[in-house]
């Protein structure tokens, strides 16, 4: 057999072959072989030599940061102007940053044991749109820029990035396998390394006749293949390992000829595909055990929480902000319209929490004169004023010492009265009115609006002191017409108690009558509905309540129907102009000012469209 058939035998092996002699300079090393470790690539874009110059841009994407003994470090990020307090080894990071400029980098981290299928970052950096993704799945990194998607399927680990010049911001060069064997590298490349030419199709770096420490420096198993090859006796069979950042199982045994150690080979078996299938099993058990907490923690927001009523993707948001408003006792502020449950809401978060034995007390600030705000907030000592009680009396901040105090509507508050809060709130004590002591109280505040307090504080109408101390933990209750998926539970919540209340049997919804609920838009949100369900039960004097019982005005346009849109495109366009207004009309209550100022139009042009759309009929 002659020296080009054993080459080609070697070559067919799906095994990777390196042999070396005692000096540690490489002898033989198969195909199989250089594609693991890269010495041979396959390039799919060109690009032509060059270097890393400051002011270009440089987009990363590393699958566990430092896992590279070679690769860059946190001090070398600050070159492109991120800079992290800590980087844990093995996390993945995405990041953007121009080189020696100064200007300031972006970066997202994620430990892949906290993630699932993906990691991305979508961005924009100095005008360049991008979007770098990691995923763990299916196992690629992937650089998105100027329309091309610059892939790479990894084993173990891999550190990829695109270069973009300082001045044009065109594309310059793109990592592969192979970078530490190529010495392009980032690290090599911030030392002034200039990086080699890539032209498609197929490219091969002789390494034959080397020291192998030059391509893979610090491995492991290139220390024991570097120590069998001295005479050192160690050998073994099918060890786990990486090389260049793969997975292997590998075998080293000596190569020995009269009776001398003269060097040794090392034999690579390709873990990849079964490490792939391996984490796309772990992934779907994570998912299985992270599907099963979700179940629990819906089971517990249900048991907490059984007066908060929807399982909508925003009302789970809000359990789960609320269950976590439970768990201390910060200030919490409840935005949302009217007639949305903040109250409700507010009282199930103290129920939740460790205070639930102690005092909630609800205070309506909208119900309470100017006058005697002060006086019920923080009490009185006797004779304090002309009618005062001559025991004295405990205002709302002592009757909560212990517990939560709930503040409805306090954008209503008055600026002299928000000032006194303001103290109260941070100082944890008051004086009564008249009082000379000073009352010391321990008590957790939640606050709820329907105003746009962030608006209020530009306009001076608010404090913004106060706003940032009530504004810990803010929670935003949705509207009714952006839940309304919630409607049958909704109404499975409350027709049994309307029907109590109203002293009837029990009653249940006509599939038209949902259909009715579900097409309005629900301007009194929940409180709206209750109302509407109870007159509904007072007119439905069988069990089925239909929709002719449910009195709402619904705005429905057939829009499959072809007499509308067998029409020129002017006439649609008016149709859908005249339902737009009316839909704001029934979201405002009918406040014809509230609506020209939501849609920007002037009274007499709102006027003649409602003249219209009286006279108007539906498809």
């Amino acid at each position: 057999m002659n020296r080009l058939e054993i080459e080609d035998f070697v070559d067919e092996m799906s095994e990777g072959l390196i042999a070396i002699d005692e000096d540690g300079i490489i002898m033989k090393y198969n195909a199989k072989a250089r594609q693991m470790l890269g010495a041979k690539r396959n390039c799919l874009w060109d690009h032509p030599a060059g270097r890393l110059n400051e002011g270009d841009i440089v987009i990363m994407a590393y699958t566990a940061f430092g896992a590279d003994k070679g690769g860059i470090d946190r001090e070398d990020l600050k070159a492109f102007g991120i800079d992290l307090l800590s980087i844990e080894k093995g996390t993945s990071l995405l990041a953007v940053g121009q080189y020696k400029t100064g200007v300031r980098g972006k970066s997202k981290l994620k430990h892949p044991d906290r993630t699932l299928d993906t990691f991305v970052m979508e961005d924009s950096f100095l005008g360049v749109d991008f979007v770098s993704k990691i995923d763990y799945l299916e196992r690629f990194v992937e650089i998105s820029v100027y329309g091309e998607n610059y892939r790479y399927y990894f084993n173990n680990f891999f550190n990829h990035i695109v270069i973009l010049d300082s001045k044009s911001k065109a594309f310059k060069f793109y990592q592969m396998g192979g970078y530490t064997i190529w010495k392009e590298d980032l690290k090599d490349l911030m030392t002034g390394k200039t990086y080699y030419e890539k032209v498609k199709g197929s490219q091969e770096m002789t390494i034959e006749k080397n020291h192998i420490r030059y391509y893979h420096e610090e491995e492991e198993i290139v220390h024991d293949l570097l120590v069998c090859a001295r005479g050192e006796e160690i050998s073994y069979q099918r060890k786990n390992g990486t090389i260049n950042g793969i997975g292997i199982l590998s075998t080293l045994n000596p190569i020995v000829r009269n009776n001398k150690t003269v060097g040794a080979y090392l034999l690579m078996n390709d873990m990849s595909r079964i490490q792939i299938a391996e984490n796309q099993r772990n992934m779907a058990f994570k998912k299985l055990k992270m599907a099963n907490a979700r179940l629990d923690d819906m089971k517990k927001y249900d048991y907490l929480f059984t007066t908060i009523i929807g399982s909508s993707k925003r009302m789970m948001k809000v359990k789960e902000l609320a269950y976590k408003a439970s768990c201390f006792k910060s200030n919490v502020l409840i935005l949302g319209e009217s007639g949305t449950g903040k109250s409700i809401l507010a009282k199930a978060i103290h129920e939740a929490s460790e205070l639930c034995d102690q005092p909630f007390i609800q205070v309506n600030l909208n119900s309470i004169p100017e006058t005697l705000i002060e006086s019920e907030m923080f009490g009185y000592d006797k004779g304090a004023f002309t009618g005062a009680s001559n025991k004295g009396k405990k205002g709302y901040f002592e009757l909560a010492d212990g517990g939560t105090l709930f503040l409805d509507e306090i954008g209503d508050l008055s600026k002299s009265m928000q000032v006194k809060l303001l103290q109260a709130i941070q100082n944890k004590s008051f004086f009564r009115v008249g009082g000379d002591r000073e009352i010391q109280v321990n008590v957790r505040i939640i606050v709820a609006t329907n105003r746009n307090l962030e608006k209020d504080v530009k306009d001076g109408a608010f404090r913004e002191d106060l706003y940032y101390r009530i504004n810990v933990f803010p929670i935003k209750q949705p509207p009714l017409r952006e839940r309304i998926e919630d409607i049958y539970e909704l109404v499975s919540y409350l027709l049994p108690k309307v029907c109590k209340n109203v002293g009837v049997k029990e009653k249940k919804l006509s599939q038209d009558a949902y259909e009715k609920l579900r097409l309005y838009t629900w301007p009194g949100n929940v409180r709206e509905l209750e109302n509407v369900l109870e007159r509904a039960v007072n007119l439905c004097e069988d069990h089925l309540i239909l929709s002719d019982h449910i009195h709402i005005k619904v705005v429905k346009r057939n829009y499959m129907n072809k007499d509308f849109f067998l029409k020129p495109l002017n006439q649609v366009l008016w149709d859908t102009e005249l339902d737009i207004i009316e839909q704001v009309l029934l979201y405002t209550g009918g406040d014809k000012e509230a609506a020209m100022e939501i849609l920007d139009i002037k009274k007499t042009k709102l006027y003649q469209r409602l003249k219209i759309i009286k006279e108007r009929k539906i498809p």
